[in-house]
């Protein structure tokens, strides 16, 4: 190290970043940061390039970026940063989708004049209405023309999936967007080529179908929505013992999901025209597979909604 090196104390490098002492040596406990040298009394003194260092974290702390994901950002010369920059404004818009659900209920209640009819209203809502939730999976577009996966017989569901989806937000019915979502070291990529990469347009919701505010997304890495995603929390907290299925690939991701809804106890129904696969054998066969060996009900997903509104005893439009 040159004689000319400028070196800081640890209360100085805190002024210069805006990080604090305690943060500056939680970060060397944890090995994101190593001193560059200490004085002769003992004191830790930090180089230029640990000043840089501690900049870097700083940053990517106010982005949210995990620790685990800093330490791959500062140690990896190789990693793809663009992609990591990618995914971690995928999460944040997510969040913001879940906070503007949560705005938008604020907001109705404190527009009525009695806050307590309002909650009242919404808590009968939530026993009434919310028994039943829609869970979609994988309907993005890496699976459209010019995606990663593409598939002509996807856009067989499209319009119908608008309708449902119209129809149900009218009825209040929550709809949970489940998506594919990878890193490009996933097992999963192995078997399949790259798609729904964190942070690239495959992994997004298809235009026609994007979540409307008060939708929930969230993203999983297997076929099966419910493992190592918040979906068994999101239909516990909405109170839901029903789930109607729709999706993209009627015999891998939306079989396995309705399967694992099934031994968890929820009753399960699958929107027939809401659902399709790569081919039509295999989609008549994950069909065959939901009925034959499950008992789940199949049906139009029109009809579906016309039994859940006759059930709450709503009016229909028109």
């Amino acid at each position: 190290m040159g004689e000319n090196t400028r070196m800081l104390t640890v209360k100085a490098a805190a002024d210069m970043t805006g990080l604090t002492v305690k943060g500056i040596r939680f970060y060397e406990k944890i090995g994101l940061l190593k001193p560059a040298a200490r004085s002769p009394a003992g004191y830790r003194l930090y180089s230029e390039e640990d000043i840089a260092r501690l900049h870097k974290i700083h940053f990517y702390r106010e982005q949210r970026f995990s620790l685990e994901d800093i330490a791959v950002l500062l140690n990896d010369p190789d990693v793809d940063l663009r992609s990591y920059l990618k995914r971690q404004l995928f999460d944040i818009e997510s969040q913001i989708q879940e906070l503007e659900h949560i705005r938008i209920t604020l907001n109705k209640a404190l527009e009525e004049n009695d806050c307590g009819e309002v909650l009242e209203e919404e808590n009968r809502s939530s026993l009434e209405r919310s028994r039943v939730a829609i869970v979609g999976t994988d309907l993005q577009n890496d699976f459209l023309d010019g995606g990663a996966l593409p598939c002509r017989r996807i856009y067989n569901v499209i319009k119908p999936l608008e309708a449902f989806f119209a129809r149900a937000r009218e009825m209040k019915i929550p709809i949970i967007y489940v998506c594919d979502s990878h890193h490009r070291n996933d097992p999963e990529l192995e078997i399949w080529e790259d798609h729904a990469i964190e942070g690239t347009w495959g992994v997004q919701v298809i235009q026609e179908l994007r979540p409307d505010p008060r939708d929930f997304v969230l993203k999983k890495n297997y076929f099966n929505a419910f493992i190592g995603t918040k979906l068994q929390n999101t239909l516990k907290k909405l109170g839901a013992d029903t789930i109607i299925l729709v999706g993209w690939r009627t015999h891998v991701c939306v079989a396995q999901t309705a399967i694992e809804a099934f031994h968890r106890g929820y009753r399960v129904l699958i929107a027939e025209d809401c659902v399709d696969s790569t081919t039509q054998v295999e989609h008549e066969f994950g069909l065959n597979l939901l009925r034959v060996n499950y008992g789940i009900e199949v049906l139009p997903g029109y009809d579906i909604l016309e039994y859940m509104a006759e059930m709450s005893g709503e009016t229909q439009p028109g």
